[in-house]
């Protein structure tokens, strides 16, 4: 079971009594190093236009900001669709991209947005090995979907947790007939 850049990483609902309960982290980036994501359904009480405005901005888009995670917690990261980029823009997939900059708010600011977005206040990590590990446990704390639908990635965060096990489960299921 590898784990790539898309995948999406389900908590598994026998450890719903950890702080992971009914997490869905869509995987950033993997590599020999460490594997990032955030986390999809976590929502912050910040919002995206007070934030803007300590830093000097205006703000006219979405106003949620998720907890992508732990790490890196100052940090504004913006999960988006594949044809919009900033100057620091890192490909995810053939669907998504990932981008942190200055540049990115400065281009939303003016009206240039992607098609699609999430924003997130840090990221969530792994060390090398560490989740691959966790995923072949005999009681693994995630569940993996490699290739999650855009439906599942983009829906409503109050029911996104229920799509993906049911997405999950379907994907099982098909394995085996």
């Amino acid at each position: 079971m590898q784990i790539r850049p898309g995948s999406l990483l389900i908590a598994h609902p026998v450890h719903s009594n950890t702080e992971h309960r009914k997490h869905l982290v869509y995987i950033t980036e993997s590599n020999s190093i460490n594997t990032v994501g955030v986390i999809l359904n976590k929502l912050s009480n910040y919002d995206m236009c007070e934030f803007m405005q300590q830093k000097g901005r205006s703000w006219y888009g979405d106003r949620a900001i998720h907890i992508g995670g732990i790490y890196n917690p100052h940090s504004l990261i913006m999960l988006h669709d594949i044809n919009w980029y900033s100057s620091h823009t890192m490909q995810v997939n053939s669907r998504y991209n990932v981008s942190s900059d200055v540049t990115m708010l400065e281009k939303m600011e003016m009206g240039n947005t992607p098609d699609w977005y999430k924003l997130f206040i840090g990221c969530t990590a792994w060390s090398a090995g560490e989740l691959a590990h966790d995923l072949r446990r005999r009681n693994p704390r995630w569940l993996l979907i490699p290739n999650p639908t855009d439906e599942l990635v983009q829906s409503d965060i109050k029911y996104q947790w229920d799509h993906a096990v049911a997405e999950y489960s379907q994907d099982v299921f098909d394995a085996y007939f």
